[in-house]
């Protein structure tokens, strides 16, 4: 009796991947890890941008590593510098083999609200405790000062040690598209509130400002302030929130010269005596004064008390 012979095969071995590609993959997650720990789509070093980047946002564009570089290292540099307590926030998701999503957020205290928030800094009461709370919530809400609302803030300073400062935050999308040597080929970034105003949605001006002070950071190196205002007002629809034409004064709603703001007078004369009783009548008139001359307190206020 014969025995038949059954030949048994093995599977082929799996395939190596190919080392470079592995190491190009391993160099795109050690990016976008970064950008993610420091909370900035733009904090991509040199080695890992291609020569043939592509750049745009909103507002500029720029072809070429040379100029995405410079660009990037004069906006990172610009905001630390600019832009006051400035916290940042980023999450990566990746949308295919070599690209990501990364959602990011930008804190700061505006330049309208610095006066406040240096007035809690070194508030005279003792130890103050200082609420920073972003206004995004009041996007569609037309803002304006009320004397009312600055006793209101002050008085809660007084008997409750509290103080809420309103601050901006920016949001943003960028898209970031690797090669499959790791390195960075487009970089595409849009700002949410540029959208939404675009979009006719923003009513307050109060956000309206906070998107062009931010935007004051990303001049191009070389640019004059002139030039950069007319390109960030040709792509960004500034004047379509009520108060941001030149025209536009603070405190002259409809409604005051109706009279519907009477009873502000009642605030103002308690606004007053709060300052002086605080902080000493010569004291006071000086500070009332220098609100009255500068308008960076003021102006926060009704985005204080609601915020």
């Amino acid at each position: 009796m014969s025995r038949s012979l059954v030949e048994t095969r093995r599977p082929p071995p799996p395939r190596a991947r190919p080392r470079a590609r592995v190491l190009s993959r391993a160099s795109t997650s050690s990016v976008v890890a970064r950008v993610e720990r420091l909370g900035n789509p733009h904090a991509i070093d040199d080695d890992s941008i291609a020569h043939d980047v592509r750049y745009e946002s909103d507002v500029f564009q720029c072809d070429g590593r040379a100029a995405y570089s410079t660009f990037r290292s004069s906006t990172t540099t610009r905001e630390r510098r600019d832009l006051r307590e400035l916290e940042r926030a980023a999450s990566a998701r990746a949308v295919g083999p070599s690209a990501y999503v990364v959602r990011w957020s930008a804190s700061f205290v505006p330049a309208k609200t610095r006066a406040l928030y240096d007035l809690a800094l070194n508030w005279p009461f003792g130890e103050l405790e200082i609420e920073k709370r972003d206004i995004l919530d009041k996007i569609g809400e037309t803002s304006r000062f009320t004397y009312r609302a600055l006793f209101r803030v002050l008085a809660r300073a007084v008997r409750e040690k509290k103080m809420r400062i309103p601050i901006a935050k920016i949001e943003g999308v960028s898209e970031l598209t690797f090669d499959d040597d790791g390195k960075l080929t487009r970089h595409v970034e849009r700002l949410t509130l540029v959208r939404e105003m675009n979009a006719g949605r923003v009513r307050n001006k109060r956000i309206a400002r906070d998107v062009l002070e931010y935007l004051d950071a990303w001049k191009p190196p070389g640019m004059s302030l002139e030039r950069w205002d007319e390109i960030v007002e040709d792509k960004v629809d500034v004047y379509a929130v009520p108060g941001m034409r030149q025209l536009d004064v603070d405190g002259l709603e409809e409604d005051f010269a109706d009279g519907g703001r009477v009873e502000d007078a009642t605030a103002l004369l308690g606004f007053f005596t709060l300052i002086i009783l605080a902080f000493g009548f010569g004291f006071g008139s000086w500070y009332l004064a220098r609100a009255h001359q500068q308008l960076e307190l003021v102006r926060a206020l009704d985005a204080a008390l609601d915020a």
